[in-house]
């Protein structure tokens, strides 16, 4: 079924009402934020929506467009969610990618993919590799792994399908963004290949553990200039899940927050500085990270904006004094959040983003 999809209609569809005053009006808000901050003390950024769309976009379920070897249940997922948006009053820019999960590098070095349910509608998982240190020996012997091993070959071919899908189309060229599939951080992606036991290894092996994160480096690198080589990044403003950033990657800090301010900076600040250094951008993170999300500032130059998932969970005064009092903004912070800081008289310094409803 799915290589009956008509993906050119739905293309045609979005080329012609994609609105470029509109789409241009955005991109001020957005760079004016980056730039000088909020004029108020939030960013709110809004579109002007188009009227909607006169065919009806299909449903894609998350395993039928990852099976899709045509890719065009891929790109029509994604698209459909470009059609949604621009019919809303939403302030996130036009933006697709091959969305093939999180466990993408991690299968470059044989991690098996685990499909979920298809009922679930949820990006796969991976299973870690057996052997425990030895494993890692193994991996280093091996050096960085072919970047087409595991999903790596599926993820540029999409990536090329949607570069050659837009061509013709000189609307979407202009205003969709291509952002690059989820590469996850080099700490994540350890914690994948290894296992949730990693965290003791780090006290019982730390020596093989800083050379096991520098050729999980290594290949992140690798990985992401060849994504690079197909889509070149803007030099001033990239975008990530439609919100616009300074820097060219999105990168992901989740099993930081089993860490220690101490541990993360001895096992992962390093190479986290490897990472923004080179390409500059944002990080994310999941849970409570206020023990050491100030460590973060220790990155230096690339290191431009913060979004944390469950601000519930943590003193958000800590995140506040860590992030915006030092001129790092925060992205897409939950509205509850944002309003419990305007009741306390909390100075947001116009560095805050927060996504319309």
């Amino acid at each position: 079924m799915n290589r009956e999809l008509d993906v050119k209609k739905y293309l045609d569809d979005l080329e012609n009402r994609i609105d470029p005053a509109v789409e241009t009006d955005l991109l001020t808000q957005w760079r004016q934020f980056l730039t000088d901050g909020a004029e108020g003390q939030v960013f709110m950024p809004r579109r002007t929506p188009v009227s909607p769309a006169k065919l009806e976009y299909p449903p894609i379920m998350l395993n039928d467009a990852i099976n899709d070897l045509t890719f065009k249940s891929m790109l029509l997922g994604q698209i459909g969610g470009i059609n949604d948006l621009i019919s809303s009053k939403s302030g996130e820019v036009p933006a697709l990618r091959a969305n093939y999960g999180c466990n993408i590098i991690p299968s470059l070095f044989g991690c098996k993919i685990y499909m979920m349910e298809k009922e679930l509608n949820t990006l796969p998982g991976a299973f870690p590799l057996p052997g425990g240190v030895d494993m890692l020996r193994k991996c280093l012997d091996h050096g960085v792994p072919d970047i087409l091993a595991g999903q790596g070959k599926q993820v540029f071919d999409c990536v090329e399908y949607f570069i050659d899908s837009l061509r013709d189309y000189p609307k979407l060229q202009k205003y969709c963004h291509v952002y690059h599939p989820d590469a996850q951080g080099v700490l994540d992606i350890a914690e994948v290949i290894y296992g949730s036991e990693i965290f003791l290894a780090f006290y019982d092996e730390p020596a093989l553990m800083h050379e096991f994160l520098q050729l999980i480096t290594k290949t992140y690198v690798s990985f992401m200039d060849n994504y690079f080589n197909l889509v070149p990044p803007k030099e001033d403003f990239n975008c990530h899940y439609g919100w616009m950033h300074r820097g060219k990657i999105r990168m992901s800090l989740d099993s930081c927050v089993n860490f220690s301010p101490e541990m993360y900076e001895d096992f992962s600040l390093p190479y986290d500085k490897i990472l923004l250094h080179r390409y500059g951008g944002i990080i994310h993170s999941c849970g409570k990270v206020d023990h050491f999300v100030n460590s973060l500032n220790l990155i230096g130059e690339g290191y431009y904006g913060f979004n944390l998932s469950q601000p519930h969970l943590n003193d958000m005064e800590k995140v506040f004094a860590s992030t915006i009092d030092v001129g790092v903004r925060i992205l897409s912070l939950d509205p509850k959040a944002v309003q419990k800081a305007q009741d306390q008289h909390r100075n947001l310094r116009g560095l805050v983003h927060m996504p319309s409803s």
